[in-house]
């Protein structure tokens, strides 16, 4: 079927939907604010099959559905149904037969009235020290939620954009298309790295993604809210080639920032392993720290290359640099 369009009525599944104005288009379909016949407000994802050129978008479509079907947190949209429809008729997406030649996968989740952290950055909107705590303090507890799951849900794509705080300043975590469960098997996957470069560490360039990612992915978007710079942008340690937290924002609380530096350490076994550590921290727990980072050689150049080979080289760089940096380091306290 078409694009939908305003004033439109939808039919799905559990309900029907008029749709309302569109706010946005992302790479993987199109959003509509929409009412649901109980008067609700809701958002209609909406992906053309008939027009899509790559298998993966379907996929990574699919897979937000699912896991969002399977959670329950107030930090997280709720998800109403998924349906598929040629506009005549929704069925289960699994069942396509008998649907016209164009057809749409639509997602029905809570529409969240707020702006996102991107949004607020863009606009100018500074974060004190006290609000930025406040912020990670409760994103660490949908963290925590996500990462005790069996098996373990990591969503692999943290980042201003994806994080929406609402009027009355409760931060909402969306968009988990790029979300897996730790432990399904990487054929199932597929083998394209998804996130956003420089959000996430050099163990997710390998789909070797874990719940640690999330923290470092949590940390950096921390500290680019905190100083409106973007990651390669700002200051590294030249002896560990990480971001320098105490020099890229001065002057925060100690138990803050040394909460951001354990989240950000490069290699995944010096990082902080789960949520609940990085709280303890907050909250003035002494924690068993792992041991320092190993110094690099030629640090110097490694930076650069830390942040945007990727980008250049689709991950082959990053490759050559996970196993020099991270090699050595400690294993992670837990299998993957």
């Amino acid at each position: 079927m078409a694009e939908f369009t305003a004033g439109e009525r939808v039919v799905g599944l559990r309900s029907a939907y008029v749709v309302g104005e569109r706010l946005g288009e992302g790479g993987f379909g199109l959003a509509f604010v929409a009412t649901a016949d109980d008067g609700r407000r809701v958002v209609l994802k909406q992906l053309r099959v008939a027009r899509m050129g790559d298998w993966k978008a379907m996929e990574l479509f699919e897979r937000e559905a699912r896991v969002l079907a399977s959670l329950a947190h107030p930090g997280i949209p709720r998800c109403h149904e998924f349906f598929a429809t040629d506009g005549a008729r929704a069925v289960d997406p699994t069942d396509l037969a008998g649907l016209g030649d164009d057809v749409s996968l639509v997602l029905v989740q809570d529409h969240v009235d707020g702006a996102s952290l991107a949004a607020r950055v863009a606009g100018g909107a500074r974060t004190t020290a006290g609000e930025a705590e406040a912020l990670l303090r409760k994103l660490l507890g949908v963290l925590a939620y996500l990462h005790d799951l069996q098996p373990p849900v990591v969503h692999r794509d943290i980042k201003p954009a994806n994080i929406v705080v609402t009027a009355a300043g409760e931060p909402m975590l969306v968009d988990f298309g790029a979300s897996q469960d730790r432990f399904r098997r990487e054929s199932e996957l597929g083998s394209t790295s998804v996130g956003t470069f420089g959000f996430f560490p050099l163990e997710q360039v390998l789909g070797k993604a874990r719940p640690a990612s999330d923290l470092y992915a949590l940390a950096m978007t921390m500290v680019v809210v905190l100083t409106h710079r973007q990651p390669d942008e700002l200051p590294i340690d030249p002896s560990t080639s990480k971001v320098d937290v105490r020099r890229a924002c001065p002057g925060l609380p100690e138990r803050l920032t040394r909460a951001l530096d354990g989240m950000l350490e490069p290699a995944v076994g010096q990082r902080f392993a789960a949520a609940r550590d990085v709280l303890a921290v907050l909250d003035g727990e002494a924690l068993a720290r792992r041991e320092p980072a190993l110094p690099v050689p030629q640090a110097r150049s490694l930076p650069a290359l830390v942040y945007k080979a990727p980008l250049y080289t689709g991950g082959a760089a990053a490759l050559l640099l996970y196993g020099f940096l991270f090699d050595n380091s400690r294993s992670p306290t837990w299998s993957p």
